[in-house]
């Protein structure tokens, strides 16, 4: 809109932008689902300050287009800031399990239709449901199997109806895969990573921090959890093609001969 200034100063996050109104200088924090009514990356967006001697409009934009395990790594670094230990620890166990999420949605929802039902929004729905109940009780373990098994031993299905049967087939208590499973893999880098993400600590440590004992983990216990989990998901994520917006894998398909 003509006349209205833009925000300079941004801070994103994946629950909230935070901007600086451009007409006096006090920053306003906007929550994405509350005050925005949005959790899609704002593009644009005209916003009132929130300050109350202030009120008037200015835009936002520029915001953050990282996938939700990457943004709630990068939220740490500000919990770390501020010493709230205990939320990073939760931040970034809750990242991994957001990681896994997201592989198991390309591997049986995205990749299937893009390849071989694309235009069947209808039947992805459903097998969109159909997975998220299958793994709605599991926890950190037990999404980490699901995980490192299906790379070790399951086949990526071609279209929706391989999906919907590798999705039935998915066990209720899955276990972790052997290191020697593991260096079966001809990606001898990949089997590495994989290897790190099994022996993570990352779910034990958070267990630690919100069950009864509430345990409060040092800086220098965060620290190494903060840097395994950028090494590993942002790794991993690059190499396995992981991004949570469909069209991305319909427009790879289309250009394939």
């Amino acid at each position: 809109m003509a006349g209205i200034p833009y925000a300079e100063k941004k801070r994103t996050s994946y629950e909230n932008i935070a901007a600086c109104c451009p007409w006096c200088g006090k920053e306003s924090v906007f929550n994405r689902a509350t005050d925005l009514k949005d959790v899609a990356p704002i593009a644009f967006r005209t916003v009132a300050c929130r300050n109350p001697s202030c009120g008037k409009a200015f835009n936002i934009n520029g915001d953050s287009v990282n996938s939700a395990h990457e943004m709630l790594v990068f939220d740490c670094h500000e919990l770390l800031e501020a010493k709230h230990y205990m939320s990073c620890v939760l931040t970034l166990a809750q990242a991994f399990e957001v990681f896994f999420g997201l592989f198991l949605r390309v591997r049986f929802l995205y990749r299937p239709f893009a390849i071989g039902d694309h235009g069947d929004i209808e039947y992805m729905n459903r097998l969109s449901e159909q997975l998220a109940r299958r793994v709605e009780r599991h926890g950190f373990s037990h999404m980490r199997a699901l995980f490192l098994t299906q790379l070790v031993h399951g086949t990526p299905p071609a279209n929706l109806t391989e999906a919907e049967a590798a999705i039935a087939a998915l066990p209720d208590l899955p276990g972790d895969p052997s290191d020697a499973e593991l260096d079966v893999l001809e990606d001898a880098h990949l089997a590495s990573l994989l290897k790190a993400v099994k022996g993570t600590t990352i779910g034990t440590l958070r267990n630690r921090v919100v069950h009864k004992h509430a345990y409060r983990p040092t800086l220098d216990e965060v620290e190494k959890a903060l840097e395994e989990a950028r090494a590993l998901l942002f790794t991993l994520g690059a190499e396995l093609d992981l991004v949570d917006d469909i069209n991305r894998y319909i427009q790879s398909a289309r250009v394939k001969p």
